[in-house]
């Protein structure tokens, strides 16, 4: 097969730029990772990795794109931030509602949102296989 030498340097400048995309740092204060595996999707990773959908596009905001669909095999990303790091969750299944989700988990309503800051106050946009954080939050009045 026969390529000409244009062809061959931009193809080898668009290998260069995927590359480089993909090289993007991790947050300095990253309390674990994760690296991409074949046909992962963040719901997929979110859920296997016990960190929010919310919390891996939050601390990935610069790596991942809005919908999830620039992943590539290899590539390293941060599941949650040190001090920050909800791995306490729980995957929306279909006819799920935040008050049923909130008191599977034994933690209020308020607490869910809260953990959820994309979730609105009527919980109308979650959607199945979307991940939340269903952590208690702590009392600053009672924090030790």
């Amino acid at each position: 097969m026969f390529m000409s030498n244009t062809f061959k340097s931009l193809a080898v400048v668009v290998l260069c730029a995927v590359i480089t995309t993909g090289a993007q740092s991790l947050p300095a204060n990253c309390s674990r990772t994760y690296t991409v595996q074949p046909e992962d999707f963040c719901d997929k990773i979110s859920a296997a990795q016990n960190a929010s959908t919310y919390q891996l596009a939050t601390v990935n905001s610069g790596i991942i794109d809005p919908l999830c669909d620039n992943l590539f095999v290899g590539e390293v990303i941060c599941l949650g931030i040190k001090g920050q790091d909800c791995d306490t969750v729980q995957v929306v299944q279909t006819g799920d509602g935040c008050p049923a989700i909130a008191s599977q988990a034994g933690i209020s309503l308020a607490d869910l949102l809260t953990d959820n800051p994309n979730v609105n106050a009527a919980c109308t946009n979650i959607y199945p296989g979307e991940v939340l954080c269903v952590a208690p939050v702590a009392d600053p009045a009672t924090a030790v």
